[in-house]
């Protein structure tokens, strides 16, 4: 099976995630105003949809919302699917078909979405719409093509990011309405999506460039690379608690969470250092060790070894050993060994994938969590 190729980084509206939006703002007694009103989109949306402020989806919507303040439940289910009225599953992420898919939980709130669609025109007028953020839209497109967040990923890890990266603009999401969500599709190439909101900067502009938007870049493709590698070596840990203080325990659900998320972190921030400057990295170090990651100074120390030392390891991959030895033992008793049925690998496609990491770290490692874990994958029937 070829390897997947990466696109460049996809900047876009979401039809599906402005018509979440939309109903929001028309359930006036639980959101604010948009958050530019003067802006021509807000206008546009105003006069488009201001006299559906009744149509039963928003009702059916605000229910919902009540347990879903964030919208990332109803976010989800709409980024799995294509564009109104139909809002198809996409059958390529069949292998992330959450609870809400296979019980069918959301279908009334999705037909409501469809009337919705149909009664208001929504899609008539959308690209339309979508044009009056071109300043805004090509403002961040140029920002991430001179970013070259994926290429200097790559060549920082030495392990190609194979599949896509997706920002979607939002111009109708509120404050905690930010989102990141990384997944992969059944061929094993990888989905990544961001939610940017608009907002003002220092001078008052309408922009989708958030100060943080290197440090999300970089966060999430990190976990497009990283956690493969951390599956392969340590995914019976997942389970094993930490005992860590309330802090990091608060932050990180398992001990293999707890690991990906500090190894994430540590690579985000030097990216940052190694593209931005130490400033900018050490202000971005204070953000994240406030939110509880103890271990980040010591990740961070170590690599600067492996960028020395790129000759004896040629990819971060080589390099996850030392890494995991800069933080803490699981408390669980040993884990049982490496095996294949209880991995994150549910189609052929994900398989393949995974064995090509593997057969490329064992061209130099004789771990035998990884050759146990080798075999057991190759030796699954196809499904």
């Amino acid at each position: 099976m070829k390897e997947k190729k990466t696109r460049p980084i996809e900047v876009r509206l979401d039809p599906g995630i402005e018509l979440l939006g939309v109903l929001d703002l028309l359930d006036a007694g639980r959101r604010p105003a948009f958050v530019l009103p003067d802006h021509p989109y807000g206008r546009s949306v105003a006069k488009a949809f201001t006299a559906f402020w009744k149509h039963p989806a928003v009702k059916l919507n605000a229910t919902i919302a009540k347990a879903d303040r964030e919208g990332s439940r109803r976010k989800d289910a709409l980024m799995r699917r294509g564009a109104p009225p139909k809002l198809a599953f996409d059958e390529t992420m069949s292998a992330n078909r959450g609870e809400d898919e296979r019980s069918g939980a959301l279908e009334p709130w999705l037909a409501a979405l469809r009337g919705f669609t149909r009664d208001s025109g929504f899609m008539k007028g959308f690209a339309e719409r979508a044009r009056l953020l071109d300043p805004e839209l090509s403002e961040l497109r140029a920002r991430v093509a001179k970013a070259d967040y994926i290429g200097r990923l790559d060549r920082y890890t030495g392990e190609p990011y194979e599949g896509r990266y997706t920002m979607i603009a939002s111009p109708l999401c509120q404050d905690g309405g930010v989102l990141n969500r990384v997944w992969s599709r059944d061929d094993g190439s990888g989905v990544i999506l961001s939610i940017l909101k608009l907002d003002s900067d220092a001078a008052g502009r309408p922009t989708f460039v958030d100060p943080e938007l290197d440090a999300c870049a970089w966060h999430e493709l990190a976990h497009g690379v990283l956690d493969l590698t951390a599956n392969l070596y340590d995914y019976e840990q997942r389970g094993a608690p930490l005992d860590l203080g309330p802090e990091l325990e608060r932050n990180c659900r398992n001990w293999l969470h707890g690991l990906r998320e500090h190894l994430v972190r540590a690579v985000m921030l030097r990216l940052i250092a190694l593209n931005g400057g130490e400033k900018a990295a050490k202000a971005q170090y204070d953000r994240e060790s406030f939110s509880g990651r103890p271990y980040l100074k010591a990740f961070t120390g170590l690599l600067q070894d492996y960028e020395k030392s790129r000759g004896k390891y040629p990819t971060m991959s080589d390099f996850y050993p030392r890494l995991v030895e800069a933080f803490p033992k699981p408390l669980s008793t040993p884990a049982p060994a490496p095996g294949a049925g209880s991995l994150p690998f549910h189609t052929d496609g994900q398989r393949a994938a995974a064995l090509r990491r593997l057969d490329r770290l064992l061209a130099k490692s004789t771990d035998a969590r990884l050759i146990a874990r080798r075999a057991a994958l190759a030796g699954l029937p196809p499904k």
